[in-house]
């Protein structure tokens, strides 16, 4: 179990997400007919939501927002704590094809990069402090380096543009998720196995996790690494897949289970996501439980 102490905040972008899904076969350079849906978005926040589905203590910060979206935000069972006064523009718009594969993703983040005053945002220790990337370097490696020592780091690649916030801050983060391309370019390599590589020589007690889309996901935890492929699924909406993937891993892994459960299901929880499926916390377990009883988990101990 997770200790009723310990508290989850995620810091980092809230903003409107919008989706944009062609209703046909699309054609490049001619009009084609969508089908838009929006709804509030931003990693830190997507993070945050499943959390709380999960029954968690959680926290979220990041720019100000109107009183209806905090209003949004403290149904669901999270506290918000706004970085700035002013309310800042930013969205995000993900254009899908018709099957739901992602073909291009607009972000409007940058008011996220503003420069900002940082007070005392987090006043326990043993939290476990989630980041995404679109806050400026100055303000990531401000917080990171303030609250390191006495709090649990965990940092979301978010973006290949904004991984280099990161590179000289490897040896503070705990835990690190990236998807493919965000690993080669915060390493500079031109395959997983050397980025994971780079990664570890940075920071040897980092647990890092490494998704390829659904190939396969690769990941290093005290001195082994692992290996394993999602489950199959007919793809509804892969918008989220990530963020979702990286809260049920965050989830799992604080309750101190063996890690290549931790991976076998946190990776389900993403593909369940990318098929559609909704449901209660406890179905959404109960499906979890028993699609990655078929996952195999290959492990390389005592890598150096």
């Amino acid at each position: 179990m997770i200790h009723k102490r310990k508290k989850f905040v995620c810091i980092g972008a809230v903003h409107t997400d919008y989706i944009l899904q062609f209703k046909t076969k699309h054609f490049n350079n001619r009009t084609n007919p969508v089908k838009k849906t929006q709804y509030m978005g931003g990693v830190a926040y997507n993070i945050a939501e499943k959390l709380s589905f999960l029954d968690l203590k959680t926290k979220l910060i990041s720019l100000n927002l109107q009183q209806t979206n905090i209003d949004k935000i403290s149904k669901n069972k999270i506290t918000f704590k706004a970085l700035s006064r002013e309310i800042y523009d930013r969205s995000y718009t993900s254009v899908l094809n018709k099957k739901g594969e992602m073909i291009l993703g607009l972000a409007d983040m940058d008011n996220y990069e503003r420069p900002l005053t940082i007070k005392n945002i987090v006043n326990k220790k043993n939290n476990r402090i989630i980041f995404d990337l679109n806050l400026s370097l100055k303000t990531i490696k401000s917080l990171v380096s303030k609250y390191s020592s006495l709090n649990t780091i965990c940092v979301c690649g978010t973006s290949v543009y904004k991984v280099y916030k990161i590179k000289k801050l490897l040896h503070k983060i705990n835990i690190l998720i990236l998807n493919k391309q965000e690993s080669l370019n915060l390493s500079n390599k031109k395959n997983i196995k050397d980025a994971l590589k780079f990664i570890i020589t940075k920071n040897k007690n980092l647990t890092a996790v490494i998704t390829n889309g659904k190939n396969f996901v690769k990941a290093y935890h005290n001195k082994n690494t692992y290996i394993c492929k999602p489950p199959k699924t007919k793809i509804n909406n892969e918008n989220k897949a990530g963020d979702v993937m990286s809260a049920f891993f965050y989830y799992y892994f604080f309750q101190k289970l063996n890690f290549s459960t931790v991976l076998s299901k946190s990776i389900t929880a993403g593909t369940l996501h990318v098929s559609g499926f909704i449901s209660t916390k406890t179905n959404y377990l109960k499906k979890i439980d028993k699609l990655s009883e078929n996952i195999k988990v290959r492990i390389k101990k005592n890598v150096r």
